[in-house]
């Protein structure tokens, strides 16, 4: 208000200047009479209310600049033009119409602004008669996803030529499956032949799911990577029968069932020349009793000894006695004499336990 009054001031001093020289002209022109000072006066305080009372004030509002424009003309667009304001055709202005002389009107001025916005790889041209960065994108197809970046921010004031980008960021979920293999379980037994294997359960793979987190930006991968692994099918493992058993022919020409056959190492003993001959388990050592490593062939078992080429059969026998010296698959055979022990040696054999 103080600034509507000054400016009031100073039309009212400059309309007054003019008033005295007015009178002054006067005065000269009317010298001696004496009704000079009464008409001065009135012409003087005529003249001042009329050129007061017909000036208009125009308050223009230029995209939030304020120009508080005065001037005799009641047009509008004359007091823009006066105050040096250029309208765009493509501005938007609020002209008041049908002002009286004295007034004071208001002029809204909206300037269109062009910025670029590039959207999905595609940079459109946008006109905005201003508002915010957000109020441009709404003017496009723009659907706005939850981790779009938008540069500048939604908030920031357009500005001509401003540059606007949308970058996409998506973030998916990928699946994959895995195959677990299955384990191979060997067993053994004595029901199936020595040498034999025989698949009792087939094995099946089993199956994992896995799941990543891929990151694109603007459609392009810029992070893969992997959030869980859940397996979703567990492997069958598949179990190999081994065997272990079968049937070996006796000295006499008999069958006999076995449920295990090892290679051995043998070697030959005696008691001949010894005054103790009570064996491991308190029996008297002879033909047919065998000694044997007990963490290897359990003892008190019935066994069959035959050499590897079928030179030679010891025969059935008894794992009775233990020795220093026999160790893992070595084991020592008795016999009556010490030179029958020196004939024999050591040799290669098999062992079959006897079922």
């Amino acid at each position: 208000m103080l600034f509507h009054l000054r400016r009031f001031a100073g039309a009212a001093r400059r309309t007054g200047d003019w008033c005295a020289l007015f009178g002054r002209r006067l005065r000269h022109a009317l010298t001696g009479r004496l009704v000079l000072v009464p008409v001065l006066c009135i012409v003087s305080l005529w003249l001042y209310s009329f050129y007061v009372t017909q000036l208009n004030f125009f308050v223009i509002i230029d995209q939030g600049r304020v120009t508080i424009h005065e001037t005799y003309t009641r047009d509008a667009e004359a007091a823009l033009a006066e105050a040096g304001i250029h309208i765009r055709a493509t501005d938007q202005v609020y002209l008041p119409k049908g002002l009286l002389s004295g007034s004071a009107a208001e002029i809204q001025i909206t300037r269109t602004s062009g910025v670029a916005v590039t959207l999905d790889g595609v940079t459109v041209p946008v006109t905005c008669f201003g508002g915010t960065v957000a109020d441009a994108l709404v003017k496009t197809s723009y659907i706005p996803r939850e981790y779009d970046i938008i540069n500048p921010s939604p908030e920031t004031p357009i500005e001509e030529g401003m540059e606007i980008t949308v970058t996409r960021i998506d973030i998916i979920s990928r699946y994959e499956k895995e195959s677990i293999p299955f384990d191979t379980v060997t067993q053994d037994s004595s029901y199936v032949n020595y040498g034999a294997s025989v698949v009792t359960t087939e094995g099946e793979e089993g199956e994992s799911r896995l799941t990543y987190e891929v990151i694109l930006r603007d459609g392009e991968v810029v992070s893969d990577r992997l959030l869980l692994k859940e397996t979703v099918k567990e492997p069958v493992s598949e179990v190999v029968v081994h065997g272990t058993g079968g049937t070996v022919k006796l000295a006499d020409g008999s069958l006999a069932r076995y449920t295990k056959r090892m290679d051995v190492i043998c070697t030959a003993y005696t008691t001949e020349r010894q005054v103790n001959k009570i064996n491991a388990i308190g029996n008297i050592a002879r033909v047919g009793t065998i000694a044997v490593d007990p963490r290897v062939i359990p003892l008190r078992i019935n066994v069959f000894v035959t050499s590897r080429n079928g030179a030679w059969v010891y025969g059935k026998a008894r794992t009775e006695d233990t020795g220093g010296a026999i160790k893992g698959n070595i084991i020592d055979l008795y016999f009556d004499t010490w030179q029958e022990c020196v004939n024999f040696g050591r040799q290669k054999g098999y062992l079959y336990i006897l079922a």
